[in-house]
């Protein structure tokens, strides 16, 4: 039996019926029309006084588009997205109205705050501006998301749940989310916060939030370093992590335990703020405003991270100033005739930059050093050799087919593989090609058949796979390997635990980029059905809340072990090269599962988590990386300065995916 066709808001009211049935008099009809283009005009009126300032609100240009999902339960209780910011409690700026004059400018404190009023906060915000362009953006985009739990009368689970954290006097552990999406896209809506809070063993606060991203956020150039506007959507997050300290107490949030957590770029994100607020690098005199990270596949040793004079990047900023229609224009103008601007021209040539560049992997808008008293002031490899880097406990990991979602699918070519890694890195030798042509088997070989067993997704090139495995050890799996090796031989040393996820999903047939995020989230609205998909985000989100509250995964010795979720003992990981009995532990959850590939797969449950080591293919794999990490920062060199003929001239940068197939 077909499902009942789903009526529209406006047919569900008693009067719906009344309306659609024809008036039996004229001048009754002739009433309502003109009724209803009165209220439609009425409409449009305040819409348009709204808009342009004339109809005052202490929120103006704050619009809340998308109505926020509120509700989720964890055992009885309640979870709600703060219903409003409380009176005298100073906001991020939920408006900091970053277009005109403040456009290109850091993040500033809102100024039209009152004290003594409520604002009701219950809807999403606006997202940034950013690649997929959708209706739903604008430049007033720096907003924030609370979850908290909320156990109405059920003081019996409230005392229960809080007992596992200290008592009911004790402020909530707080985790704020750092979205995704290259740099170039992605919101705060990106992880399902609510039910990561729901699901939690513990009681905890969940933060999510936007930061500028695009061309708004990351436009690095040696113009851009010499005005001070370098890495903007870095400055955003530590606006926010400041705007916590000071404010989350007010919704029972202890900012003394505070984790940052991040998928992609917001891991990379994580990686350089666990830099920037080294003691050595004196960003602030005030303690570091978080005391654990959360780091899911990335870095600030992941991809590349280049000086803002780097011939790409200078390329990349003078296209996007032509498209800007300022070619030509005297430095000392470009940011003042930047700020004039209509907002969609440079929203519309930031997108046109990054489609340039997106499929050729080479993407523009990224975090660039900038040097002493900047946000990412060294190199990231150097930091880390210094020892300029945070020393606090880390939770990171990967999935296992980091490169699938990024790479060509279609090459069938012996040499895409060259292509590839020579467009991205030009400055890998003939010496280091023929290495990697080992390492990475072509797979008509017989190492490669061993290799690449997974099936190709129908219309897929015959390389696809071998792609996938070099794209994703390059600039995800070894990246994230080496912080962990670095942080866990580091001194002082502070605990380092590494997952690996492996649940197949349906897109391209094995555990893709991204794919263990609703699992963490606990998110029903994508695993609900999957017994043991299920199962693996029991333990999932069970370790990474304990950790976010105690920075350590595993269950208290003294917990009751039945309400404990997940029965594996997670060990910290220690450098696979040392001559430690146990090295180069790793997590392993959802091994075998393929419960998301529909019928392509055999509804196969996998094991929920386990523990392995590392490989010794991954660590051959890793040890080619580490050794060429120089390549991808700075100059490609592993310095900061610039000797000509060590890296292509900016004009001679293979762009398109022509090169890469």
């Amino acid at each position: 039996m077909a499902a009942a066709r789903k009526l529209p808001w406006w047919k569900r009211y008693s009067g719906y019926r009344r309306v659609t049935g024809s008036p039996p008099s004229r001048t009754i009809r002739a009433a309502i029309a003109v009724a209803i283009l009165g209220g439609i005009s009425l409409i449009v009126l305040m819409v348009a006084l709204y808009e342009t300032g004339h109809l005052s609100h202490p929120l103006r240009n704050c619009k809340r588009p998308n109505r926020a999902r509120n509700l989720y339960r964890r055992n009885h209780a309640v979870i709600n997205l703060i219903p409003a910011v409380n009176p005298g409690v100073p906001r991020y700026p939920l408006c900091p109205v970053n277009r005109g004059e403040n456009r290109f400018r850091p993040p500033q404190a809102l100024k039209d705050r009152k004290p003594d009023t409520e604002y009701r906060a219950v809807d999403f915000g606006y997202d940034c501006p950013q690649r997929n362009s959708r209706r739903d953006y604008d430049e007033d985009c720096l907003n924030l998301n609370i979850y908290r739990p909320h156990y109405a009368d059920d003081g019996e689970v409230k005392q229960r749940d809080m007992a596992k954290i200290g008592g009911n006097d004790t402020k909530l552990p707080v985790v704020i989310y750092v979205h995704g999406g290259g740099f170039i896209t992605g919101s705060a809506k990106e992880r399902n916060m609510a039910s990561f809070v729901s699901w939690s063993e513990m009681p905890i606060i969940g933060i999510n939030f936007n930061y500028r991203i695009g061309a708004l956020g990351f436009l690095p150039s040696g113009l851009t370093q010499q005005s001070g506007l370098m890495n903007l959507g870095l400055k955003d997050q530590q606006f926010l992590f400041s705007w916590v300290q000071k404010n989350v107490a007010s919704f029972g949030g202890d900012p003394d335990n505070v984790t940052i957590m991040g998928l992609s770029a917001g891991a990379h994100s994580i990686g350089h703020q666990l830099i920037s607020y080294a003691p050595a690098n004196k960003l602030t005199q005030e303690p570091p405003p978080f005391q654990k990270a959360i780091m899911e596949s990335g870095g600030a040793l992941a991809r590349a991270v280049f000086n803002p004079t780097h011939p790409l990047v200078e390329k990349q900023f003078k296209e996007f100033i032509s498209k800007c229609g300022l070619a030509g224009v005297p430095d000392d103008q470009i940011f003042p005739k930047l700020r004039a601007l209509p907002a969609q021209t440079v929203i519309d040539a930031s997108i046109a930059v990054i489609a340039k560049y997106y499929s050729a992997l080479q993407w523009p808008f990224q975090p660039a050093v900038d040097g002493a008293g900047g946000v990412v002031p060294d190199l990231p490899r150097e930091s880390w050799a210094k020892g300029n880097v945070m020393r606090i406990p880390i939770l990171t990991g990967f999935d296992t087919n980091e490169g699938a979602i990024f790479v060509p699918t279609t090459s069938s070519n012996i040499s895409a593989l060259n292509n590839l890694m020579t467009s991205l890195v030009p400055a890998l030798n003939e010496t280091s090609i023929k290495l990697m042509d080992e390492i990475y088997p072509n797979v008509n070989t017989t190492d490669g058949k061993s290799l690449y067993t997974l099936a190709l997704p129908k219309g897929f090139g015959t390389q696809f796979w071998r792609l996938d495995d070099a794209y994703a050890h390059y600039a995800y799996i070894c990246p994230v390997l080496q912080q962990a090796t670095l942080a866990s031989t580091s001194t002082p040393k502070a605990p380092v635990y590494v997952y690996q996820f492996a649940a197949r999903s349906a897109a391209y047939g094995g555990s893709d980029h991204g794919d263990e995020a609703p699992v963490v989230a606990h998110d029903m609205n994508v695993i609900k059905g999957f017994k043991g998909l299920n199962q693996t985000a029991d333990a999932m989100n069970a370790y990474w809340t304990r950790f976010a509250a105690f920075g350590d995964p595993n269950p208290a010795s003294d917990q009751n072990v039945g309400d404990v979720k997940g029965n594996m003992t997670w060990t910290p990981f220690v450098d696979p090269f040392s001559q430690s009995a146990e090295k180069g532990q790793i997590a392993l959850f959802g091994k075998g599962n393929d419960e998301r590939m529909g019928v392509v797969g055999r509804g196969n449950p996998g094991v929920p988590a386990q523990m392995t080591t590392m490989n010794d293919r991954q660590k051959v794999q890793c040890q080619f990386w580490w050794d060429r990490v120089i390549y991808s920062e700075g100059y490609a060199n592993g310095s900061l300065a610039h000797p000509a003929g060590v890296v292509k001239a900016a004009d001679s940068y293979p762009t398109g995916k022509a090169t890469l197939s």
